[in-house]
């Protein structure tokens, strides 16, 4: 994973709010959704304004941090990098909202490295390994711990919304989104549906990792390797769900014993983050 400047892919995007998550149009992010619109069961979705899934916020602008306080009332920021991340690219300052780190991997180092560096791991890389990293994301005990957190700080925000993101906002936020979703009822073809909204929010910013890659290196199986990191696949999903099965038997049970999220902690989460559709 790669340190660029991102490029902003969110202009392309309507602006009226969709089924799958709006996103917030901003200059200094590429993949920032609302998750407002996105049904639940029994007639319910998810209210506006209240959960944004994004990637660095290191390059806001003065206007999109003016955005999000007025427009979206962003009053807790969720940021799942690791040390090192934070530190080479730290999220803007937002006299706002509250600013809460909560690394998903739990080697402080994670995701920082030179382009010649990310060649040379991407090479050794097994065709496999994004399956693998997913299913760690869901299976691995400090990753559980920082979901867990990740509840709690929803559990307690009773206004306002809430914004977590990792360094592109697809991997260790896709996790994220599949388990806010799934707590508040959304049927899984929606999630995968959010999901792979990332493909198309991230493809510029892909173009370009891609072209300083090749500036380094145009063996085939690195490159391959770098499409299968920088894609949201159904396979990734997918593997994590199947770790959830294997380790819990459902989404259901794995909510209520790694997350532990019990019975009126859903109902409150579907109160706060929930309302009636309206057609």
């Amino acid at each position: 994973m790669m340190t660029i400047n991102s490029v902003n892919q969110s202009q392309v995007y309507a602006k009226s709010r969709s089924i799958h998550g709006t996103p917030v149009q901003l200059h200094g992010t590429s993949n920032t959704f609302d998750l407002g619109g996105i049904k639940a069961k029994n007639g319910m979705t998810i209210k506006p304004n209240r959960l944004i899934r994004s990637d660095s916020l290191s390059k806001l602008t003065y206007k999109d941090k003016w955005r999000l306080d007025k427009q979206s009332h962003l009053r807790v920021v969720i940021d799942f990098r690791s040390t090192a991340e934070m530190h080479q690219m730290p999220d803007k300052e937002l006299s706002y909202a509250v600013i809460h780190h909560l690394s998903v991997m739990a080697d402080p180092r994670f995701g920082v490295h030179s382009p010649k560096q990310y060649a040379v791991q991407l090479a050794h890389r097994q065709p496999n390994n994004m399956q693998l990293f997913y299913k760690k994301m869901v299976t691995n005990r400090h990753s559980i711990k920082t979901y867990q957190k990740m509840f709690k700080l929803l559990l307690n925000n009773r206004s306002g919304a809430v914004l977590y993101h990792c360094t592109h906002g697809k991997d260790r936020t896709g996790i994220a989104t599949m388990l806010i979703l799934s707590s508040l009822g959304v049927p899984k073809k929606a999630i995968f549906q959010n999901y792979l909204q990332s493909n198309q929010a991230l493809r510029s910013f892909n173009k370009i990792e891609q072209h300083q890659i090749k500036r380094i290196t145009h063996n085939r199986r690195t490159l391959l390797n770098l499409k299968r990191s920088q894609m949201a696949s159904r396979s990734y999903l997918r593997a994590a769900y199947s770790a959830i099965d294997h380790q819990s038997g459902s989404v259901k049970n794995y909510l209520k014993h790694k997350m532990k999220l019990s019975n009126s902690a859903i109902s409150t989460l579907r109160k706060d983050y929930l309302t009636k559709h309206q057609p």
